[in-house]
C-alpha cells in the first residue's frame, strides 16, 4: 500500500515501547531502531524529509536524566565518496 500523500500533515509517528510500557534498555532501543529501519526498506524509492526523535532517558530509579547538556544532537548520516558520486 503506497504512503499517504495528503497535504495537511504527511508525517508518520513511529513509537518504540517496552513491554507493558516499561523503560527500554539501550540494547532494546537500538534493536527497535534497527527494526524501524528494516520496515522502512520497502519505501526505498522515497526520501525522509526530516526525522526528529524525542528520547526521554531515565536512571535506575525512574528519574529523568539529560544525557547531553544542550539536550539536542543533529546527526548527518555518513555518505562515502562513492555514494556522493553515484559509483
Amino acid at each position: 500500500m503506497p504512503p499517504s500523500s495528503k497535504k495537511k500533515n504527511a508525517s508518520s509517528k513511529i513509537k518504540i515501547r517496552g513491554k507493558d510500557n516499561a523503560p527500554l534498555a539501550m540494547a532494546e532501543l537500538r534493536q527497535g531502531l534497527y527494526d524501524v529501519a528494516r520496515k522502512m526498506e520497502r519505501y526505498a524509492d522515497y526520501r525522509a524529509k526530516w526525522v526528529t526523535l524525542y528520547l526521554t532517558v531515565v536512571d535506575e530509579d525512574g528519574n529523568e536524566v539529560l544525557i547531553d547538556k544542550k539536550g539536542e544532537w543533529t546527526l548527518h548520516p555518513y555518505r562515502s565518496a562513492a555514494d556522493e558520486h553515484g559509483a
